[in-house]
């Protein structure tokens, strides 16, 4: 069914609703919520924010939602968060963004809103807890990889809570936690982070390799060097700082 496609598992625990709302910022006083659901994070949102707009997708959610917060400010905007035309939803204002991210697109949903820095200050956002600490690793963990990279270009974030299953109805099979993003204007021109990421995408492939391995296309240890940088590294352990000076002496164009 389409619920299952959105992977819906709908916040039911009130408390950890409060948390998600105490985590965001005085200002901007407008928030974004994507995929409200049945309302558990846009109630406390609306005892906060005089502004709050929801991201419905889910068609027999809509009219619920109307009834109940209408008289309270909420405006409802039926769409796909994934599609959504973000100008027009930001309507020339800076907002924030609170949302339980449905798992089957919430990094989808997370990146195309990273770059947007314009249109949005701070996200806090539910993920599944292996994805969120992905989204908050620094260089040398486990989970450090190419969500890392794009992340570190765009935002800074840490990790606020993470939140058992039992909160949710229908429980999803895994624990969830609440990722705090404060988006920033980019670390590099965009096209050089696009390159760099790309750089980084391939080498990540085969972690374990030392950078010349893992890299391959021409990195020797010399120009590995150049770039500042000890070719007996593995992929896992560079910063985004280190991939762009790589890209810009490889120039992998």
């Amino acid at each position: 069914s389409k619920r299952r496609r959105m992977g819906q598992n709908f916040l039911v625990d009130e408390g950890v609703a409060h948390r998600i709302v105490d985590l965001l910022a005085n200002d901007p006083p407008r928030v974004v919520e994507v995929g409200p659901g049945r309302g558990a994070l846009t109630e406390p949102l609306l005892v906060r924010f005089d502004r709050v707009c929801a991201v419905e997708l889910d068609e027999p959610l809509v009219a619920p939602l109307e009834e109940r917060f209408e008289s309270r400010g909420l405006e409802v905007v039926p769409a796909d968060a994934l599609s959504v035309d973000l100008e027009e939803l930001a309507g020339g204002e800076r907002w924030q963004l609170a949302s339980n991210l449905p798992y089957s697109v919430g990094t989808a949903i997370l990146r195309r809103r990273m770059p947007r820095h314009e249109l949005f200050s701070r996200l806090v956002v539910m993920l599944q807890h292996e994805v969120a600490r992905r989204v908050v690793a620094e260089p040398g963990g486990g989970t450090h990889g190419l969500m890392a990279l794009e992340r570190a270009a765009w935002a800074e974030a840490r990790l606020a809570f993470t939140v058992h299953p039992r909160a949710f109805r229908p429980a999803p099979k895994v624990t969830s936690a609440v990722v705090v993003l404060d988006l920033r204007p980019p670390a590099a021109d965009p096209g050089d982070i696009k390159r760099a990421l790309g750089l980084a995408g391939r080498a990540l492939t085969r972690p374990r390799k030392m950078l010349p391995n893992a890299i391959g296309k021409g990195a020797t240890a010399e120009l590995i060097e150049k770039a500042g940088l000890d070719p007996k590294s593995r992929p896992g352990e560079l910063f985004l700082e280190d991939w762009l000076r790589l890209a810009t002496v490889l120039d992998p164009d």
